[in-house]
């Protein structure tokens, strides 16, 4: 059996966004938009990610326009593991923005799609998250 990292990463941050969406009483891709944003999650909810407590972001956006409800892009694929040339992930959008680093991993910190609030507001509309 393969041990992919990225996939029980992905299961467990999942896990957490839905766990906030609930404590919160979020029901609207708005309100589930608005609470997401780094500038008002790293405040509510600093354990959501590890980067809050150093300040830093993993995108290069305003904090209160970086909604970090999908960190884990719905355009990854994190079951994609290719255990001969050691990748792990990619994108299946195969954005312009996204690179294989040094480690293995696909690397979209370049890619900003997935943490525009329209967007955010988009997808949950269409897949009735």
């Amino acid at each position: 059996m393969v041990h992919n990292p990225l996939l029980k990463w992905y299961v467990e941050q999942k896990r957490k966004r839905d766990s906030i969406v609930k404590k919160y009483g979020l029901h609207t891709p708005y309100e589930i938009a608005d609470f997401f944003t780094y500038s008002n999650l790293s405040k509510l909810e600093p354990d959501y990610c590890p980067l809050f407590s150093k300040g830093q972001k993993c995108h290069d956006m305003p904090a209160e326009e970086l909604v970090c409800y999908f960190c884990g892009c719905p355009y990854y694929d994190y079951e994609y593991y290719n255990e001969e040339r050691q990748e792990y992930g990619r994108c299946k959008i195969n954005s312009i923005y996204g690179k294989r680093n040094e480690y293995g991993y696909w690397d979209c910190t370049k890619c900003l799609l997935p943490h525009r609030k329209s967007f955010v507001i988009k997808f949950i509309k269409k897949n009735h998250i």
